[in-house]
């Protein structure tokens, strides 16, 4: 088993800003946490790279494994609740959870692992297997580990070399270059306070709406009967809605999203689901959009440039391509960023007596910028607005590509140094 490798370009981004990737869920009944503890502690035997601390060598960052270091599990009380999304540090382990007991007898149970080796598949996945391993531990079962290797995952950027060389990425970087030039910079949303009504104007905000089935249905029909999928139309609203806060001048205004792509069944060989890894990548969709376009035919638009993207390899060459486009701190080119994670299976088995609601996921952006999220079967649309309170502490650093906020039916809220609207949207389609 390997003890230790550098980090790729893209996962050396992530190490630096320190971002996590947040899943958590409410729990209703009896939470035992040693048990949670020790299930936590067969997660790290199961994959080593949950036993790693990232750490500056001559060659760069780096993952060493420390398999005596136990994974930190928190507790505190509902009127101090730890900051779950907090950054990770330096040769912090990197996965914690915490657990916030409420006065109402319910438990916040927050899952973090570190954004430069996971991303919101491996997130919601690693959730999903400390339930059933915490569940089988309390009925005295053999927990089932998962069908993965005893190694460190080899970076996507290593899995994706063979098939675009260094000359494939520079022509592309070319082609790239030329299409962008004299091309306008996409609006940004104003930083500014919190919506009226919707919170202090401080602190971390996760906001989710889910809709009722008719409602899902209704948009599957809609996107359907419009010739586009479900996440186009969402991106379409989303834009739309975005557009709504750029002013009321009812003219077009060039708008752009970074919408994740999940890479895993596109590596030689393809990556099994469990495996923990940053296998994320970014596809930008731009439009012009006025206030009064039809959502149908934006959504066509980004429907046609995600196909073509996809079929452009675009994920996997701006992976390659992480080196040279991270070199230095650049502004985020997107006015919101979406995530579907709709084709992540997640399922949660609790032991008897206990029940668990309000599932969610996220991964804060290192800047204040305007997310956007998807995730699973019901979910609502609207928009993000990334706020920086007046007086509040300044963001870290941008870079980009920046980790995409995830998130999934539920309601939280924490402190911290962002505001953002987290937007489900129902959808199969992986784009």
């Amino acid at each position: 088993m390997g003890t230790h490798r550098s980090l790729s370009p893209g996962e050396a981004a992530l190490a630096r800003t320190g971002t996590p990737a947040v899943t958590g869920v409410t729990v209703h009944g009896r939470l035992d946490t040693g048990a949670l503890a020790r299930a936590m502690e067969l997660m790290c035997s199961w994959h080593p790279v949950l036993t790693c601390r990232i750490t500056g060598t001559v060659g760069g960052p780096s993952l060493v494994t420390t398999p005596r270091r136990r994974p930190p599990l928190r507790e505190s009380a509902g009127d101090d609740p730890w900051p779950v999304d907090a950054p990770f540090a330096l040769d912090e382990p990197l996965m914690r959870a915490t657990v916030v007991h409420r006065p109402d007898d319910t438990h916040l149970l927050a899952f973090a692992l570190h954004h430069a080796v996971s991303d919101g598949m491996s997130a919601l996945t690693a959730l999903s297997r400390l339930w059933q391993t915490y569940t089988a531990l309390l009925a005295g079962v053999r927990p089932a580990p998962p069908p993965t290797r005893a190694e460190l995952p080899r970076a996507v950027d290593e899995l994706l070399a063979r098939r675009h060389p260094r000359h494939d990425i520079d022509a592309w970087l070319a082609r790239q270059e030329a299409a962008s030039a004299g091309q306008p910079a996409p609006a940004r949303l104003p930083a500014r306070g919190t919506p009226p009504g919707t919170g202090p104007p401080h602190g971390a905000h996760l906001h989710t709406t889910e809709l009722t089935s008719a409602q899902a249905v209704r948009l599957y029909r809609t996107a359907r009967e419009a010739g586009t999928t479900p996440a186009a139309l969402v991106c379409a609203l989303i834009m739309l809605a975005a557009r709504a806060r750029l002013g009321p001048d009812a003219g077009p205004l060039p708008l752009a999203l970074g919408v994740t792509v999940d890479l895993r069944s596109r590596t030689a060989p393809p990556v099994p689901r469990h495996h923990i890894m940053q296998a994320a990548s970014l596809v930008p969709v731009t439009a012009p959009v006025a206030a009064g376009d039809a959502p149908a035919a934006i959504a066509r638009t980004v429907a046609g440039q995600l196909a073509s993207a996809l079929a452009d390899a675009w994920p996997e060459r701006q992976v390659m391509a992480a080196g040279r486009l991270l070199a230095g701190p650049a502004p985020l080119p997107f006015t919101a960023m979406v995530s579907n994670l709709a084709a992540c299976p997640v399922r949660l088995d609790p032991p008897p007596g206990t029940a668990v609601t309000g599932l969610f996921a996220y991964a804060p952006p290192p800047a204040p910028f305007p997310p956007s999220s998807s995730p699973a079967p019901a979910g609502a649309w609207g928009s993000t607005w990334p706020p920086r309170a007046p007086g509040s502490t300044p963001p870290r650093r941008p870079v980009w590509p920046a980790p995409s906020p995830i998130s999934s039916p539920g309601s939280w809220t924490s402190r911290g140094k962002r505001s953002e609207y987290l937007i489900p949207f129902p959808g199969s389609d992986r784009a």
